[in-house]
């Protein structure tokens, strides 16, 4: 990517945005932040950013930053991830993923911004009953965070399809590793890590053989920055390919614990999605590939929470 590009890049300060700054920076890129800092944190401000507090979903704040700078490109991470059905705010996924990306879409029309990189999710196949699913794969999502990322997936397309906005639907799939916080019910990896810090029993609720598609965070940031210089707007899956059960995330915690962990099962949950991993073949054939394992992964984030909690004596680390 050519230098001092500039980018405007929602949730900025979360969990997947902040680590996408940091390498925009890397790439002396100028980067502008837009986060409400609602799950995402000042402790992950790249200071080399320039950093607006406040919501995307905010028309009159998200026109005058547009006015203020000449983006090349968006990417927008700005949104709050629950598929908890018990948990979820249908009004909150509305105006963080389709209200946000009509204003977005807008501008970057207005302003002829080159390209809008929308990160989306696999939430948006529901129940598969074909697996792994393809991007062509049947869409009926079961969870209001799916049904908004759907929605505005299809805004985007219509936006595409009368005013030439040049688009990439990014769909994660279970994406983890440093800075993810702990909220609802998402991400057993970073659950575990924190019940570990807190000295509290591992759970897994139903047989634990369900599977997902775990990827690290460096992998989704790689495909992410990369895709700003793909030509046609498209849909890609951004996950390992290799389904892992939560057993198996289980057994790697349990290979890096002084103590003798041992798993409580519990009832699996209402609203459960079952097994679910997606296939990756669009996105390999760009160039870009999976460099972290699951188990490379799992250490790599126990070590970074090792890191930051020195108080933390659970895990031996093995390197």
């Amino acid at each position: 990517m050519s230098k001092k590009q500039s980018v405007l890049v929602t949730g900025g300060c979360g969990f997947i945005g902040s680590h996408i700054v940091d390498r925009l920076v890397a790439d002396k890129s100028e980067v502008v932040i837009l986060d409400n800092l609602s799950t995402g944190t000042i402790k992950n401000l790249n200071k080399s950013a320039i950093f607006y507090q406040g919501d995307v979903s905010d028309k009159i704040l998200v026109n005058k930053i547009f006015s203020q700078h000449k983006f090349d490109y968006v990417i927008h991470q700005a949104s709050k991830i629950n598929t908890n059905v018990l948990e979820e705010d249908p009004f909150h996924d509305l105006s963080s993923s389709v209200i946000s990306t009509i204003i977005l879409s807008q501008n970057c029309i207005t302003h002829k911004v080159k390209k809008l990189i929308f990160a989306s999710s696999v939430a948006v196949y529901g129940r598969s009953k074909v697996l792994p699913v393809a991007e062509h794969g049947e869409i009926n999502p079961i969870y209001s965070y799916g049904i908004s990322k759907q929605t505005a997936e299809s805004y985007l397309k219509y936006f595409s399809n009368y005013y030439d906005l040049n688009f990439q639907i990014l769909r994660y799939a279970n994406v983890y590793g440093p800075r993810q916080p702990i909220y609802g019910e998402v991400g057993v990896i970073a659950i575990y890590t924190d019940k570990m810090i807190k000295n509290e029993p591992l759970i897994i609720f139903g047989n634990g053989e369900n599977l997902r598609d775990y990827i690290y965070i460096s992998d989704v940031v790689n495909f992410t920055v990369q895709s700003i210089e793909f030509k046609n707007s498209s849909v890609y899956n951004v996950g390992s390919g290799s389904p892992a059960s939560v057993n198996d995330v289980f057994s790697e915690f349990q290979k890096n614990s002084l103590s003798n962990l041992k798993p409580i099962y519990k009832s699996e949950r209402f609203g459960e999605i079952g097994s679910f991993y997606c296939k990756i073949d669009q996105a390999l054939k760009t160039g870009w590939k999976v460099e972290v394992s699951l188990k490379e992964g799992i250490k790599r984030t126990i070590g970074y929470f090792n890191k930051h909690n020195r108080a933390w004596n659970n895990f031996k680390m093995r390197y």
